[in-house]
């Protein structure tokens, strides 16, 4: 485990058996990705509905005009409705990887760095190895009292889950709790000025000498 490798703190428990609130969260997002899919799937339905009805009417009629305007059309609307959930399924699938290994995992500890995207709304969180380095960079929705109670965007986070999938991050406590994935690109981000430098020594210090006790 990467955190252990730099001398961050672990729990020894996963943090599923340590956070009540763990378990649902994985529960309410997987709940809430494949109704997001059956929503664009029903959208689709009455378009569909429709040419069946023509491909059912020409069959009974023996018209060949209807007939191929609902084969042509179920085609379609199957082609158009695969495209059209692509991404809630893919979303689907990169919950089903994520959830066991957040199950799984304990709680680490990490210093991090949040930064925002220009022309979006989730931010670069990036976890920190003991010189200061991007040891991981993910992107999230983080909460705004997350960011706005930031130092300089600096902070100790607890992070549960796979750093090739991403996971669950919190601030200390397990509250609040929130997604954070691995982005398509990474990027180079911006240098840190002394004052950023000395608050990221600091959280370094903490997460080596962290007592997961204290909150748990």
């Amino acid at each position: 485990m990467l955190a252990e490798e730099f001398g961050y703190q672990v729990t020894s428990r996963p943090a599923a058996e340590l956070t009540a609130t763990v378990r649902p969260e994985t529960e309410r997002a997987l709940e809430a990705a494949k109704a997001a899919l059956a929503a664009v799937t029903f959208g689709y339905a009455g378009p569909t509905f429709f040419f069946i009805v023509c491909f059912i009417y020409a069959s009974v009629k023996d018209s060949s005009t209807p007939f191929l305007i609902g084969v042509l059309g179920v085609i379609l609307a199957i082609i158009w409705n695969t495209a059209a959930t692509r991404p809630e399924k893919a979303a689907i699938v990169e919950l089903e990887e994520k959830i066991p290994a957040v199950l799984a995992s304990p709680w680490q500890a990490w210093p991090c760095r949040v930064e925002a995207i220009p022309g979006q709304q989730t931010k670069r969180l990036l976890l920190l190895d003991p010189d200061g380095g991007v040891a991981r960079e993910f992107h999230s929705a983080i909460p705004d009292a997350v960011w706005i109670g930031m130092t300089d965007g600096r902070a100790l986070i607890w992070f549960a889950g796979d750093m090739r999938f991403g996971g669950l991050a919190s601030l200390p406590g397990g509250s609040p709790i929130w997604w954070v994935y691995m982005p398509k690109a990474t990027s180079q981000p911006a240098p840190s000025g002394p004052r950023q430098r000395l608050i990221e020594e600091e959280l370094t210090r903490q997460a080596v000498t962290y007592v997961f006790d204290e909150w748990l």
